[in-house]
């Protein structure tokens, strides 16, 4: 897949790069989660591009209605706070329960 392609290129521009880790939320599959949580892990969970590619795995995860535990525990920092606030709009119940509470929590008075 070209996007995969764009985003694990070294030589490519970053906002190429960028672009192409947005425009990933569009597909799923193996091959376009593991691209994602390897730029993820390579940028380790803090930078634009990680940030972007993690936005992109948790509107995947939200569409497709299940999620990769192990990288859901291994999520921290502006990466984390990405995916869980995407699914907390879109898909809630995929969120680990500690993550749902302080969410509702925060929702105030008719939230």
């Amino acid at each position: 897949m070209l996007l995969v392609g764009i985003v694990d290129d070294p030589a490519a521009r970053e906002d190429e790069k960028y672009d192409a880790a947005m425009d990933l939320e569009e597909f799923s599959g193996p091959l376009v989660e593991s691209c994602l949580i390897r730029i993820v892990r390579a940028e380790d969970f803090t930078s634009v591009l990680a940030q972007l590619c993690a936005e992109s795995l948790g509107g995947i995860w939200a569409r497709t209605g299940r999620v990769d535990p192990t990288f859901m525990a291994e999520l921290r920092g502006p990466a984390k706070n990405e995916v869980f606030g995407i699914l907390g709009d879109r898909a809630p119940h995929l969120l680990p329960p500690d993550a749902r509470e302080s969410i509702s929590g925060d929702r105030g008075p008719g939230g």
